[in-house]
């Protein structure tokens, strides 16, 4: 094996696997790892259980999930070589408790975050259920306050449409500027550091599962829920397209009413 063109490489992932570009930047980032990690050109199986070996005792479950992701695409998908990753297996989920803040811890928290700014962000998440980067990327319908997201290039996130409660439509209509303008990382850098001043733990994907929970209890069927936060296929969402339309799912968002601080 010589030595692999990450440029291709990258094309493939991109084309052939239809990835998204976050995940595609990422796979790129853990090949640089990888290749000099390893430092030859003809790589064996023994030198990526070495290359394994050294994540599994140094880095977490889901980085070495991460990593084996890559590979196996490097060597069975493009390279060719499937036999180079036989044997590899992926790292058992241990499901673990997950407490979740009160909605005084979450007042707390939203009254810590450093503008008003990220305290739109905090709401439009934590009432939409969207993942940071489609709240981001997301087009704004203030008469419905509705949410769009981009599509995304890859096949894994199936975001369709979501809302904002009035809190968040409040605190936007204050707000003259574009909130969006950031980046995923900095909305992460600036809820770590608000984490560790207040010592409650709070990230974007926390605020997902906050939505989920209070959607739940507001008596939501836990189909709608997922769509909200885009985890139903296009198929079921194309077939079914009546059962998800703007118009039914403002409506049981609506009936919902929820709110975090009224």
């Amino acid at each position: 094996m010589g030595s692999i063109d990450t440029s291709a490489f990258e094309k493939f992932l991109i084309v052939q696997k239809n990835l998204s570009d976050t995940t595609v930047k990422y796979h790129i980032q853990n090949l640089g790892v990888f290749l000099k990690s390893v430092g030859k050109k003809n790589i064996e199986s023994a030198d990526i259980q070495d290359f394994m070996l050294e994540i599994k005792k140094t880095k977490t479950s889901w980085t070495y999930k991460n990593y084996l992701s890559l590979l196996r695409i490097l060597f069975r998908d493009y390279l060719k070589q499937p036999e180079l990753i036989e044997g590899f297996k992926f790292p058992r989920q241990i499901i673990k408790p997950n407490i979740l803040p009160s909605k005084g811890q979450l007042k707390i928290f939203f009254d810590s975050l450093p503008s008003l700014k990220y305290q739109i962000i905090f709401l439009m998440l934590a009432s939409s259920g969207l993942r940071v980067s489609e709240l981001l990327s997301a087009d704004i319908d203030k008469s419905n306050r509705m949410l769009i997201p981009k599509s995304h290039n890859g096949q894994t996130k199936q975001a369709w449409i979501s809302f904002y409660n009035i809190e968040a439509e409040a605190l936007l209509k204050g707000y003259q500027s574009n909130s969006f303008e950031t980046s995923r990382n900095t909305v992460a850098h600036v809820f770590k550091d608000v984490s560790g001043k207040t010592g409650i733990n709070i990230s974007a994907q926390t605020l997902r599962s906050v939505f989920a929970r209070e959607m739940s209890r507001a008596g939501v069927q836990d189909r709608y829920v997922d769509a909200f936060c885009g985890r139903t296929p296009q198929s079921i969402l194309a077939r079914h397209y009546s059962d998800f339309s703007p118009e039914v799912l403002k409506e049981i968002y609506d009936k919902a009413n929820l709110r975090y601080f009224g």
